[in-house]
């Protein structure tokens, strides 16, 4: 019994060691690790992590030969990818590079190129991390998220989740603490995820943040995990596209195309979406849910009113059709659900902050009814 106190107290000496090195960190060596060097599904929000070691891309590479080059090339951007780890540093520093423009004339760097930090505290607590500013867009990107504060003891720690650029490829990236500091990856958790394929909306266009997407939200707050592939301009409903998705042992498939299928497409959507649902239902069971345009209540142009309300018109032909034929599990989000007004909008497409945060609540209201809440909600709330 004594040589076990023994060994306690030789533990919890050497735990008091790291937390006060690590807190007096002001003139200590930072230390570098890159994530895709700490080991196997490190990156969340993909599925086919053990075909995707070497990058941060959505797509597995046999998709190359056989999606359109336009969605090949936009899978390699890090829309709804994550790095989980755990660390007890007062700072965070996170570095990398990336391939194409840092922003866009409708987006801002820090949505289109940046990165976002949140924590869980050891009460299961959600804290958003403010880099204020202490980032510098050059070659190499540099954020910094200092002055951490852990409210439930710096021994602790908190686990971290870091959200990557929405519209850019990351060619390389290192998260730094503080010499003496704890740095562990937490690998993604073996468990069914929320498959959204989409357009440049369900990609992130035009949030100002990348914690901001509203894949990412209802991630954050659902608990569940989320594979986003939306893909700017191109969720054309596709016959190659559904495959992939009937590749990932889902728990619930999104389908918010129609922003992309407005005007001629629109004659499209019927008999792609019934391809695309028979190609799912032989592969799974899980839930599907087909989502309407989300265009803003009172736009000036009556044409694309028109053209929107048709494509609307068009899936919900479909998706009766399914319902006839017997296909199960088939649920709908529709336009007046959505509400969107013209404060949630950029430009009558894209929804800002206050478009996404409503995109997601509407999201998480449907997830709800048909997944029910995450243990990790119901464990939290006992």
């Amino acid at each position: 019994m004594a040589d076990k106190n023994v060994t306690t107290m030789k533990k919890v000496f050497f735990a008091c060691l790291m937390v006060v090195a690590c807190v007096m960190n002001g003139t200590a060596q930072t230390k570098w690790l890159n994530p895709l060097e700490q080991g196997d599904n490190i990156v969340h929000g993909r599925w086919w992590n053990s075909e995707l070691k070497d990058g941060y891309h959505r797509l597995t590479p046999r998709a190359q030969e056989k999606v359109r080059g336009a969605v090949w090339n936009l899978s390699r951007q890090s829309a709804g990818l994550s790095i989980c780890f755990h660390t007890n540093a007062p700072s965070v520093k996170v570095r990398y590079k990336v391939t194409g423009g840092l922003n866009m004339f409708h987006m801002p760097t820090t949505g289109v190129s940046g990165v976002d930090l949140y924590a869980t505290d050891a009460n299961g607590k959600l804290r958003w991390c403010a880099s204020k500013f202490n980032l510098s867009f050059k070659d190499t990107i540099n954020y910094e998220f200092k002055d951490l504060t852990y409210f439930t003891g710096q021994e602790r720690g908190y686990d971290y989740e870091l959200f990557l650029p929405l519209y850019n490829e990351v060619t390389w990236m290192e998260i730094g603490v503080a010499e003496g500091c704890e740095l562990r990856f937490l690998p993604a958790p073996d468990e069914k995820p929320i498959v959204v394929y989409g357009t440049s909306i369900a990609q992130g266009a035009c949030a100002s943040r990348t914690g901001m997407a509203w894949t990412n939200i209802v991630h954050r707050e659902s608990r569940y995990p989320v594979i986003n592939l939306g893909f700017s301009g191109n969720a054309l409903i596709e016959e190659e596209v559904f495959r992939f998705l009937a590749e990932i042992n889902a728990g619930l498939f999104i389908i918010d195309c129609l922003p992309n299928m407005a005007t001629e497409r629109t004659e499209l959507v019927y008999d792609r979406l019934m391809k695309g649902i028979a190609i799912l239902r032989e592969k799974s069971e899980a839930p599907i849910l087909l989502v309407e345009h989300n265009y803003a209540n009172g736009l000036s142009s009556q044409q694309s009113v028109d053209w929107y309300t048709h494509s609307n018109e068009e899936q919900y032909r479909a998706y009766k059709a399914l319902r006839k034929q017997g296909v199960k599990n088939l649920y709908y989000l529709s336009h007046d659900e959505l509400g969107f007004t013209q404060d949630t909008m950029v430009e009558g497409i894209h929804p800002n902050d206050l478009g996404m945060r409503q995109y997601a609540d509407a999201y998480l209201k449907k997830i709800r009814k048909i997944l029910g809440k995450h243990p990790a909600h119901r464990q939290s709330s006992n």
